[in-house]
């Protein structure tokens, strides 16, 4: 698949940092995109923002989800926004990054059509088996697929194309064995059949695994991010077990319609910076597998950046490219 990504144009962050005076007028109501479900954990992470966020700019902040194509939907939808700061858009790694890389009809780019606010939280990706797959170890997962790759080398994935997708090819590819993904619609379904054994093995984000961890009737071998989490301590990263390719933190962030007023931007994104504090949101999201996080929109485009330039090359080798 052959797509050029150029550095994020940061003109407007850039000047947003030079510290320009007074507050923006906004909107009586800003409406936060969110490209999932009601209730799922983006939705969840974004009500708990919003919330606070009514108080921090004292406006209305509603959560107006837009679900489909795996966040496709409200992505798209969001070029067409006014920039008046009544919309801002809530997005994810898989909306920004493994989306635009794998499927043909996205047709926005991810660099180029959104202007990044700030980043408000992150999470990890855990290498999950059920408790009747006698592996303690990835390492001993790997043998077992080696041994019995049709009984033990299905991984259940959240989404097809997504993040967890190609974390799994790159554990097979590492190890020269044969691992295929088992495509769930998202990760609730993916998790009811690990627990009733129905499928090996499976690749999501954290948060709807610990209690599970707690239980005993699943087993986490592996995770994403720079250090072990202190929910999964006995959990090693991928990078501790050789696979450096593999550190990428999945993440949710801010983003505005090109050419709103820098200074809105800015309002913006010191609001969101200031709430990321709170200890409100850390009670509410830690549980549920998020961990607050702060940055300005330059953070936010280095981050996306590198997540194109950490995916790319795994997704181009890999050869996957939906319709």
């Amino acid at each position: 698949m052959k797509r050029k990504w150029t550095q994020v144009a940061v003109g407007a962050a850039l000047a947003l940092a030079a510290g320009m005076a007074g507050a923006a007028k906004l909107p009586d109501t800003v409406r936060l995109v969110v490209g999932y479900p009601a209730g799922g954990t983006a939705d969840a992470v974004a009500r708990v923002y919003a919330e606070e966020l009514r108080e921090k700019l004292g406006v209305n902040v509603v959560v107006d989800n837009r679900a489909g194509a795996g966040g496709q939907v409200a992505a798209q939808g969001f070029l067409r926004s006014p920039v008046d700061g009544s919309v801002l858009l809530v997005a994810n790694n898989h909306m920004m990054t493994t989306l635009p890389l794998t499927v043909k009809t996205v047709t926005y780019d991810p660099v180029k059509d959104f202007q990044p606010v700030a980043v408000i939280a992150k999470f990890e990706h855990i290498f999950v088996v059920g408790k009747t797959t006698p592996a303690n170890t990835l390492a001993e997962y790997v043998e077992l697929v080696r041994k019995e790759p049709e009984k033990y080398g299905h991984y259940g994935i959240p989404a097809p194309g997504s993040a967890p997708q190609f974390l799994g090819y790159s554990i097979a590819k590492k190890n020269d064995i044969q691992m295929t993904p088992v495509p769930y619609k998202g990760g609730a379904p993916l998790i009811n059949d690990l627990l009733g054994d129905h499928i090996p093995a499976g690749v999501d984000a954290v948060g709807l695994i610990t209690e599970h961890v707690a239980a005993g009737t699943v087993r986490v071998l592996g995770i994403t991010g720079p250090k072990r989490l202190d929910i999964l301590k006995d959990v090693p990263t991928f990078v501790e077990m050789g696979y450096g390719n593999l550190e990428a933190s999945g993440w949710m962030g801010i983003f505005a319609p090109v050419g709103m007023d820098p200074a809105m931007v800015k309002q913006f994104q010191d609001a969101f910076n200031e709430v990321a504090k709170n200890p409100k949101i850390e009670k509410a999201i830690v549980p549920i597998g998020f961990r607050p996080s702060s940055g300005d929109g330059q953070e936010l485009a280095r981050t996306v950046q590198a997540d194109l330039d950490t995916w790319g090359p795994i997704i181009k080798e890999s050869g996957y490219l939906q319709q």
